[in-house]
């Protein structure tokens, strides 16, 4: 017999989910581990979701691959486009304090 992290009850070592609460007794099988939490998080998180795909016990390291590549690529795009976006206003700025109309 082992206790459940969330509830403290106690569970069968067999379990891979808490009779009690629900919890995955499972360390990367959880909701966040799967696909569907992956691209939540991923959306909120963007490149900070890695962790969660690399500890991921369900899903294949090929996709662990693709997820890196894609969330890495959207990181480095969301970067440039700070970027861009910081020069056009410092020109912009620059145009309205220098008399540029």
């Amino acid at each position: 017999m082992s206790i459940c992290p969330r509830c403290r009850q106690t569970v069968d070592e067999t379990d891979f989910y808490c009779r009690h609460c629900g919890r995955s007794l499972q360390p990367g099988r959880g909701f966040l581990f799967t696909h569907a939490g992956i691209i939540i998080m991923a959306l909120i998180l963007g490149p900070f979701a890695l962790p969660l795909v690399w500890m991921s016990k369900a899903i294949s390291p090929l996709a662990k691959w693709i997820y890196t590549i894609l969330l890495l690529a959207v990181g480095v795009y969301f970067v440039v486009v700070c970027y861009h976006l910081y020069l056009s206003i410092q020109d912009a700025a620059s145009m309205m304090l220098g008399g540029g109309f």
